[in-house]
């Protein structure tokens, strides 16, 4: 990922781009259709069911990235609660995927996982099977 700086980085949501032209296209055609008769409507309700569909995914999208920076902030307040100082420092030579993995450790054992996940490299996939203590997390989406 390149780096960010205050020229670069302005944010181009280009799914949203793609489905408001799906949208406004489809409307085009729709009214044509009803309006001027055109024989449009078959391609334009095609382009809203697309439309409708790129809105959902996003929709599910969005709210997955900022459920897990979310979980990023709660770990980070976790671990600077229940840790002894410096350690939580630790934290932050994760990945995000590792870290939501890491949320499922108890407090007793979440000191011991974490050094053991940045020793290790561990796949999210290990760090949940390492955890012994399940916390369950019934919030997800």
């Amino acid at each position: 990922m390149t780096s960010q700086s205050a020229t670069n980085h302005a944010h181009h949501p280009i799914p949203t781009y793609v489905a408001a032209a799906l949208w406004l296209a489809s409307v085009v055609l729709l009214v044509g259709a009803s309006w001027a008769d055109w024989n449009t409507h078959d391609p334009g309700v095609t382009l809203l069911a697309l439309a409708v569909l790129a809105l959902i995914a996003m929709s599910r999208w969005y709210v997955v990235k900022l459920q897990d920076r979310i979980i990023l902030l709660e770990m980070q307040v976790r671990c600077a609660r229940v840790l002894p100082a410096g350690q939580d420092e630790l934290l932050a030579q994760l990945s995000p995927k590792q870290v939501t993995a890491l949320r499922f450790a108890s407090d007793d054992e979440l000191g011991d996982l974490l050094a053991r996940a940045v020793g290790e490299q561990m796949t999210p996939t290990a760090i949940k099977q390492a955890v012994k203590q399940w916390r369950p997390d019934f919030l997800r989406t």
